[in-house]
This record gives structure tokens, sequence and C-alpha cells, in this order.
């Protein structure tokens, strides 16, 4: 694994398939308490095998074996120096640090569409009403019905949230605008609306705005539950909110679209500036004079029925 070699502060990416077999061998090296013993041992020094073993009091056929290991992983350098009865095989540390990205990367696809996907905890904006909360993939996350609880850090750890009335907004990186652009964008996420427990028949007025423009207002019909969501933890009660449905918001220079399905064209591409700045807004309202207040609900990859937060696509 020559990046880990030739770096001393290597980093891998999840989303990357290519480093998902550096990042394999970096977990297995780690996951032994004689290794992690070996690595502690070697700071900032170069030994040889017999005094590893001696010093650790582990054999030597075990040593070798777990100096194989950490080697393959790239977190130690192997080198031969002249011995008594011939070379003697010397360890050192390789890298001072290994970083395990699991942020998204911004990306552009064979078809040049730029996609991003934001989790649904990392709002830039929030005006929320109670009831509302937010809760993660392993337990909630602060106290529900207090407004304050979406600006504590564990946001970025919401699986699940939700408010009676109010907005939420997110911004996402503006792509360079060039000529392999096309003149499409699209917002992808998982929704429903929200009341106490569920009720599958509980319609609410989401209202859709790209860069402060009124997209659509979209018609939730309930806020669903009773059963338990794909993706959505065994400490959440089925008997509370469990999955939503995937929609998708477009524009095009034709208009307005729900799941690729044609409603207006009142708003088109170029009226929403995209690329006048360096990011680009989302926001989704359900306003307080809505003819139906029911309500939102976002889920992130790890609550409901859809592996995925929000995805932004512009193709």
């Amino acid at each position: 694994m020559s990046t880990v070699n030739s770096n001393k502060h290597p980093t891998f990416k999840v989303d990357n398939s290519n480093e998902h077999n550096d990042i394999l061998k970096i977990t297995r090296a780690l996951a032994s308490e004689d290794r992690l013993k070996i690595l502690k041992y070697l700071l900032n020094r170069s030994v040889n095998i017999m005094s590893i073993a001696n010093d650790l009091d582990m054999p030597i056929s075990s040593v070798s074996r777990h100096i194989d290991i950490l080697s393959d992983a790239g977190l130690i350098i192997i080198t031969y120096q002249p011995g008594l009865k011939g070379h003697a095989k010397y360890c050192a540390q390789a890298v001072l640090d290994v970083h395990i990205s699991l942020v998204a990367s911004m990306q552009k696809n064979k078809s040049n569409a730029f996609i991003m996907e934001m989790p649904i905890g990392m709002f830039s904006e929030i005006d929320a009403n109670a009831p509302c909360g937010m809760i993660g993939a392993k337990n909630p996350l602060g106290n529900f019905d207090d407004p304050q609880v979406f600006f504590s850090p564990l946001r970025s750890e919401a699986e699940c949230l939700w408010f009676e009335s109010g907005s939420i907004s997110y911004s996402f990186p503006s792509p360079i605008r060039d000529k392999n652009i096309r003149k499409r964008i699209s917002f992808s996420l998982e929704l429903c609306s929200d009341t106490i427990y569920f009720n599958n028949k509980w319609p609410s007025d989401i209202t859709i705005k790209i860069n402060d423009t009124e997209i659509i207002t979209y018609t939730s019909p309930g806020n669903f539950g009773g059963k338990r969501g794909k993706f959505t933890p065994e400490y959440w009660p089925v008997t509370s909110s469990q999955f939503g449905q995937l929609k998708k918001f477009s524009v095009d220079r034709e208009g307005v679209y729900i799941d690729n399905v044609f409603q207006h064209n009142q708003v088109t591409f170029d009226d929403l500036h995209l690329f006048d700045g360096n990011s680009i807004k989302f926001q989704i309202e359900v306003k307080k004079d809505a003819e139906h207040r029911g309500g939102l609900t976002l889920f992130g990859k790890n609550f409901g029925d859809f592996e995925q937060a929000i995805i932004m696509k512009i193709s």
C-alpha cells in the first residue's frame, strides 16, 4: 500500500471504492490487542523482531505474523540490516496518523452530472416550532419539544428530525459553471408529515424553495408508522414515525416537476441563479398559515425506508 508509506498522514475515503481494500487492511491490522502493543512499542524507534518478542513477551512466530499484517496495512516499514547471523529484520513506524473519511465527496459522474449528498443534520438555518425533536441511529439527541436542541453540535448525528411548523435550510456547494453542466437541478429526500405517534392520513403542505425562490408546495398524505422502516433502528418504537416517501423536486428550462411529473412553468432553471454565488440554498417549510399544517419529518440514511439523506443533482 504505497500511499501509506509515501505519506505520513494518509487519508482514505469510504465513498471511494478504490480505497476500500486499504481501509479493510488497516482496520484488520488495528483489530488486535497484540498488534496495538507492537505499534505502541515501535513509536519513534526501529527495533528488530527478536527484541519485540522478548520485550513484549510474545512468541517470535506470533510477532512475525503480526508484523506482516501491520506491514501489509502500511502502518510499519520493514528493513534488513547486517547482523552476526546474516541480515536481521528491523521494524519501524511508517505513519504518524491515519484518517478514514466518512464525508461524501463532490463528484461528477459519467453523464457530467454534479451530485452532492447532505446529511439531514447538517442544516445551515432552522426556525422550528414544537412539537419537535431529533434522534440519531443509536439514541435520541437532546430533549424533545425544545427547539434549542437543533443548535446542539449533536445535530450532525441526526438521522430523523421533525417539527410542527417552521423551516429548515441546507447550503449545498455550487459547481463551476461550464458547457457540460446542463440546465436541470433536482433534490431527492425521504419525508412525511408529523404528528403524535403516527397517522397515515395526516396531510401537511410542505413548501420547497431553492435560493429563496418558492418552487412548489407538496401535500404529504400522512405521518407513517405501524411497521418498522427498513433502516429504522430497533430502539425507536414502532408506534412512532417509521418511514416517509422518497420525493424528488426538479426544475429545468421548462418548469417544475415532482417525481419527474410536470407541475407548472412559473419557475424555470434560470430563475434560480444557481451560479451567482458559492452555495445553493435548499429550503423546506411548513408555513404557519398553511391549509394543512401537518408538520414535517425528515429521514437520513440510517432511518426510514430509503438509504439516503438529501441528494442534490445538477445535470
